[in-house]
This record gives structure tokens, sequence and C-alpha cells, in this order.
């Protein structure tokens, strides 16, 4: 499969490492420095798993600045970027996820979105509510492909891919 991981921290890149032992995946990352380091095989973030994957795996793994290009061919779009809690206003600032979310509906609207980063509850459901206006004012039908998932973590920093590669939960749901 082609996967697109949007977000190279402890979440995007040891899901990227991960997926790309058998698939192929682009991680998209805004950050140039990043995105050199990882093509380069050179881990941005202490992890030891994840340095020993690039230092010795055969992964197929690349990594880009441009989402539009890696969102276009993907299959799946995993979204681990950045949601930062404000504790003053107890709200989680997810602007990034829409950002990502938005492009992907852009570039290829066929692909499945997983959401890995920390929301709120209920965040999922008031996305396709969100989505379904967006889709009505532009005529379509309001069930027009949001294919959008929600997947927890649960990693430790430092240990992302030990902990994706020996879960010690799996989480599975079904939407009401």
């Amino acid at each position: 499969m082609k996967i697109a991981v949007a977000g190279t921290g402890y979440v995007g890149l040891s899901i990227a490492t991960l997926l790309a032992q058998h698939n192929e995946v682009v991680a998209v990352d805004v950050i140039p420095e990043k995105v050199e380091k990882i093509n380069n095989r050179i881990s941005p973030i202490q992890d030891d798993y994840i340095e020993k994957y690039l230092a010795e795996k055969e992964l197929n793994l690349t990594a880009t600045l441009d989402g539009a290009s890696a969102y276009r061919d993907a299959d799946f779009v995993v979204i681990a970027a950045p949601t930062n809690y404000d504790p003053q206003l107890n709200f989680f600032d997810t602007h990034h996820i829409e950002d990502v979310i938005d492009l992907v509906l852009e570039a290829n609207p066929e692909a499945t979105m997983v959401i890995k980063s920390t929301i709120p509850v209920g965040y999922c459901r008031s996305l396709y509510i969100k989505y379904a206006k967006k889709f009505k004012e532009k005529g379509l039908d309001t069930t027009h492909k949001f294919r959008l998932l929600f997947s927890p973590e649960f990693l430790r920093e430092s240990k992302a891919l030990y902990d994706n590669l020996y879960p010690s939960r799996i989480i599975v749901g079904y939407p009401r």
C-alpha cells in the first residue's frame, strides 16, 4: 500500500518506520532539517529503535515537505500532527489536524485518514458534521467520501517504535 504520514514526531515517525517495512511510506513534515535527516536515514528524534531501524533495516521510506504530492497517491494518510493542550483554556489546538484533512481532501478525497494525534472526546464526530456541511455547500452528497478513523496511541517518548512493535493494548471500536 501507499501510506503518507503527516508529522514526524514520536508518533508519526514511529508509525512511518513501522509501516515502511512492508509498504511504501512518505513522511510529511514542515521542518526541512527533519525531512533531510529522515531521507539520510538519521532519526531527528531520540528513540533507540527508530535510530536502529533507519540505520539497519530495509525500509521503503522517504520524507518530504510537499504534503499535497504525498497525499495524492496515498491509500491511507496517518495524521500525527501536534495538538497542543492549553490548560488555561481547557482546549486542544486541533488546527494542524484540520489543515492536513483539508489538504488530503483537496489532493485525494479517496484516501482513508487515520488520526493518531491526541484529540478531545467527540472530536471525530464534530469533524463528520463539519465536513458534511462543507460537502453540502459544494453541492456534494453529504455522505461524500469522508473516510476518517481515530486510532488512539499509547506511546512513550524515546520508546515509540518499541511500543508500536509490542503494544500493551489495542483498541477496536465501532461508530454508533
